[in-house]
């Protein structure tokens, strides 16, 4: 019986083997008023009969004994019962024996005839503590694996939760992955529409992170990928309580500053089926790195999108400026000051060096000559996305205007507080 587990209550059992009737008297004397229960057997093949039938803690057996030594038998419960602990009783004459019992039998310990009666019964005592010890630490081991099991389970059930909360974007992105564009504005609307969140702040990093992708002289793909990962890079908060980003990240304590990051982990679920947008995702996920490499996966400089280095250094920009890091807003040559401090730690120093060099760069204002609603004409090309106050999209850019479009364009403006001014492409002459 090798899964030996004594009760709590019940006492443990100690087996002695001899083939001297008056030995094992002897034994019973010494015995009886421990507390534990002694079992006795009159050579081998009895005293594997009652290890064969019940639970048996320690072991102790005479060496020589007829048909069956001491030094066989306790091999015999070395390979049948590994866990008993093995006493082997030996006269100074046996010494040879006795190495080779220790070798094969896996003796614990031999004690030498004619023995000591308070040394016999220590023994007896310190091998049934360790046989106790070793169930306790494998009980304990039992308990581990339990709880392990239901840390699992738990971190399962979170899993679930957040799948849950971001269920409909899943659901938004699955019917039309098959139109990137439309996904996109999807997924930029569910960030405008939450109260918690604000369009503006992820229109104003998508515009910075854009004018620094172009002064890096990106390719336009590029250049695409990072000005939308930076307009959704929020977008990994929609799976956490809102306590989390309700307040700047300096209030925040240090799990909570942890969960802030581990927003990261939301994102790559909500782009996990939306495999066209592998990259984006890739600079969002990684838009938390630094340039040290201490970041929450410690990616090597290499490591790390050119993507999510600029996205690193607009997003902190505005976060910043509009009191999301301290609470104190920080005006522009503030926030220039403050980033400069972990320029090549935090930041990439040369993505850093872009912002720094070029002081017009995060002017709200575009370059090109807007125009009022009632000068547009048909076939004019919106440049830029038109949004309301509550930054919701109206328009996408690349939108052509027809008389309709324009038509409805200006009942809606009627409905907004000012007037609405827009960017209109520039027509190219024909060669």
């Amino acid at each position: 019986m090798n899964d030996m587990k004594p009760e709590n209550e019940a006492p443990m059992t100690v087996l002695c083997v001899d083939d001297e009737v008056n030995i094992l008297k002897s034994m019973k004397r010494l015995l009886y008023k421990q507390n534990y229960t002694v079992l006795f057997a009159e050579g081998g093949a009895a005293a594997l009969d009652i290890m064969h039938q019940q639970t048996v803690h320690l072991i102790i057996s005479d060496m020589k004994m007829p048909a069956m030594s001491g030094a066989q038998l306790l091999e015999k419960v070395a390979s049948s019962n590994p866990d008993t602990y093995r006493i082997l009783l030996t006269g100074y004459s046996d010494m040879e024996s006795t190495i080779d019992a220790v070798n094969k039998g896996k003796i614990h310990r031999y004690l030498q005839k004619p023995w000591d009666n308070e040394e016999i019964i220590n023994v007896i005592e310190e091998g049934l503590e360790k046989v106790s010890l070793k169930y306790e630490n494998r009980r304990l081991q039992k308990l581990s694996e339990k709880q392990n099991n239901l840390l699992k389970e738990l971190n399962h059930n979170l899993e679930e939760k957040i799948k849950l909360r971001t269920k409909q974007i899943h659901v938004a992105m699955h019917r039309i992955e098959r139109n990137n564009n439309a996904t996109q504005k999807v997924l930029y609307n569910l960030i405008g529409i939450n109260p918690n969140l604000s369009g503006s702040f992820a229109n104003s990093v998508s515009l910075l992170a854009k004018r620094i992708a172009e002064k890096k002289s990106l390719s336009k793909e590029e250049v695409n990928d990072i000005a939308y990962a930076a307009l959704l890079c929020e977008i990994g908060l929609l799976g956490l309580d809102t306590s989390i980003y309700s307040k700047p990240f300096s209030e925040l304590n240090f799990n909570q500053q942890n969960e802030y990051i581990d927003q990261i982990k939301n994102a790559q679920l909500i782009f996990g089926p939306a495999v066209h947008l592998q990259g984006v995702s890739d600079i969002i996920t990684c838009q938390f790195e630094y340039h040290n490499g201490s970041g929450p996966n410690q990616l090597a400089d290499s490591q790390i999108p050119i993507g999510a280095k600029i996205l690193s250094v607009a997003r902190d920009y505005w976060r910043y400026n509009q009191g999301r890091i301290t609470a104190e807003k920080m005006e522009d040559a503030e926030v220039r000051i403050e980033m400069k401090k972990f320029q090549g730690t935090r930041y990439d120093p040369e993505v850093l060096a872009i912002l720094l060099d070029n002081p017009d760069i995060v002017s709200d204002e575009f370059i090109e000559k807007p125009i009022p609603v009632h000068a547009l004409e048909p076939g004019m090309v919106l440049k830029y996305n038109i949004l309301n106050e509550a930054h919701i999209l109206v328009l996408p850019e690349g939108h052509i205007f027809t008389e309709a479009t324009i038509a409805k364009l200006l009942q809606f403006e009627k409905s907004q507080p000012n007037p609405l001014s827009l960017i209109i492409e520039e027509k190219k002459e024909e060669a």
